[in-house]
């Protein structure tokens, strides 16, 4: 059975706090120490704001105290807040425990996000850029090499970061070209095909990089990985070396949105080869590791005005692809 890493929750709701972690893992989901870190935020709010036994008074107005906006809160951010107090009201009434369950029509959805595609000379920018890092402060003699290889691998195959920087070197078959990603979102496990080109570099990559029995295929020291902050960022730095923009948000574009550059480059490969849009969909849905072809079609929906600038599709070809649901 898969480990899983815990939150060191408070002696006070450590009870609760577990059984709903393990509650959340029985059904599959990953609930790794970010999102149980979110839940010890909001059981120390609830406990904070409680007169009485806390989780026998979760009324709504205790609820909507935690549910509502705070000061330049982003909407990912609400919406991850009131998603979390509702989830665990709807736990505790399975358990017997009468909750007030926080309406879903209030939650705050983030879908008017739309994702930066990068433009294939911005990564090519990005790749010539990373190729110049050189050893970090602690002269750590993997770092020039760790950087442009991770970024490669989340444009050529789309992976999310967690997935990159998890892989170990027996999940890296560079011989035949492929990556096995165990128990990425969702608890999905898949097998990534390389190109060739990415092959060749990765084995290059792999020849040169020292592990010292560290099993990460980008190794950090310690025998630890690369966390996703340290890769986040550097690829803001590179990001402002090449002259990428800022967004109207004032933020850089993240590193996320390679998966997505990803996605929208393939499709657009794929349509440029003759292939039917919706045959290329569940294709592409298997690969970018998604539960089904719902996921892909609202990842690419909202990049749809890319394919009306860019490629020149008309309005109306675009809605056929992507249509509102």
């Amino acid at each position: 059975m898969k480990q899983y890493d815990t939150f060191n929750f408070p002696e006070i709701y450590r009870g609760i706090a577990m059984e709903y972690v393990d509650y959340k893992h029985s059904l599959g989901f990953k609930y790794s120490y970010s999102e149980q870190s979110r839940v010890n935020r909001m059981l120390d709010f609830i406990y904070a704001n409680s007169e009485s036994n806390p989780i026998l008074a979760l009324q709504s107005e205790l609820v909507n105290a935690y549910a509502s906006k705070r000061d330049n809160e982003s909407a990912r951010n609400l919406h991850a807040r009131q998603s979390h107090i509702r989830q665990f009201a709807l736990f505790l009434n399975l358990r017997g425990i009468p909750a007030y369950v926080y309406p879903k029509e209030l939650v705050k959805t983030t879908d008017d996000f739309v994702p930066y595609i990068f433009t294939k000379d911005e990564i090519s920018r990005i790749l010539q850029e990373a190729d110049t890092i050189g050893p970090n402060k602690n002269k750590f003699v993997n770092t020039p090499y760790i950087y442009p290889a991770v970024i490669r691998m989340l444009y050529g195959c789309g992976l999310r970061v967690s997935e990159a920087l998890a892989l170990k070197c027996e999940h890296v078959d560079l011989d035949n070209g492929i990556l096995v990603i165990m128990n990425g979102k969702n608890n999905v496990s898949r097998l990534v095909p390389l190109s060739e080109s990415l092959r060749q570099y990765l084995s290059m990559y792999d020849s040169k990089v020292e592990r010292a029995g560290n099993p990460y295929f980008f190794p950090a020291l310690r025998n630890e990985r690369y966390s996703s902050l340290t890769i986040l960022n550097q690829f803001r730095k590179l990001e402002k070396k090449v002259g990428i923009s800022q967004l109207s948000n004032g933020k850089y574009p993240r590193v996320h949105d390679l998966r997505h550059t990803f996605s929208v480059h393939a499709l657009e490969q794929m349509i440029c080869r003759g292939m039917d849009p919706y045959c290329s969909l569940p294709i592409l849905s298997t690969y970018l590791g998604h539960k089904g072809i719902e996921s892909t079609e609202k990842y690419l929906r909202l990049t749809k005005q890319y394919f009306i600038d860019i490629l020149q599709f008309s309005h109306q070809d675009a809605e056929k692809i992507f249509p509102e649901v």
